[in-house]
């Protein structure tokens, strides 16, 4: 990201432990990140940004979890790389929360708590450039209100509240240093395709990019199709 800036890479959608016809991906997935290790080394970058769904389900099989935890060693302890994660609808956020507090010590931050949204994680590289990493979880209108006591009725108002919050930070703190947003949502006119299940019917489920527009990068997950929103080059899904 940048010339002269932080240097991250954006994935999303891992859907770790997914099944084919009953076959496992995770050969191949493992395959496919194995690539993104070795952009990494290419690019000496400063972070992996992993913008939901790591999992297939909110219970994954055990082999699932193994792999995860491998790879998250490859990055954070051989190659010294911060890894930040948002939970998406396929994960359980409660349990990839655990233990969120002490990892990010190691440099696994884990932007699950949706009653923090507005609490950045800073990444800094050696050569003194920093970066805030801010973290929206897939959510739904109701936890909001609950979690807030706020009336939204859609995903857009609650989305938008969040962000809200979140800016209200970013004018608290300045924003001399740049701000990355990770989001896990599905935005407006989003092209889909044919590997996303479950996505709601009617555009019950769709959000603003507008409100987005400020932010130095938006790094979007839920939507499998690699694409630029709303002709922002910065609000991107990276497929």
């Amino acid at each position: 990201y940048g010339e002269n800036r932080m240097k991250f890479i954006h994935t999303s959608d891992w859907h770790i432990g997914r099944l084919f016809h009953n076959v496992s991906l995770l050969e191949d997935q493992i395959f496919a990140i194995d690539k993104i290790k070795k952009m990494s080394k290419e690019h000496n970058i400063d972070a992996l940004v992993i913008s939901g769904d790591i999992y297939d389900r909110a219970l994954p099989p055990a082999d699932a979890v193994s792999a995860l935890n491998h790879i998250l060693e490859a990055f954070i302890i051989e190659m010294k790389i911060p890894v930040i994660m948002i939970p998406g609808n396929h994960d359980s956020l409660e349990r990839l929360n655990f233990g969120s507090r002490f990892m990010t010590k190691k440099g696994l931050h884990i932007l699950g708590n949706l009653r923090t949204v507005n609490e950045p994680v800073l990444i800094e590289n050696e050569k003194g450039e920093a970066c805030y990493f801010y973290g929206i979880p897939y959510n739904s209108p109701s936890e909001i209100r609950e979690l807030y006591n706020i009336d939204v009725k859609t995903y857009d108002e609650a989305h938008r509240f969040l962000v809200s919050k979140i800016n209200e930070k970013r004018d608290e703190i300045g924003r001399s240093i740049p701000s990355v947003l990770l989001s896990h949502c599905f935005i407006n006119n989003g092209k889909i395709s044919e590997s996303e299940r479950a996505l709601s019917i009617g555009g019950s489920d769709r959000i603003g990019w507008e409100t987005l527009q400020d932010f130095d990068y938006v790094a979007l997950g839920h939507l499998h199709s690699p694409q630029v929103i709303g002709d922002q080059p910065h609000i991107r899904y990276s497929g």
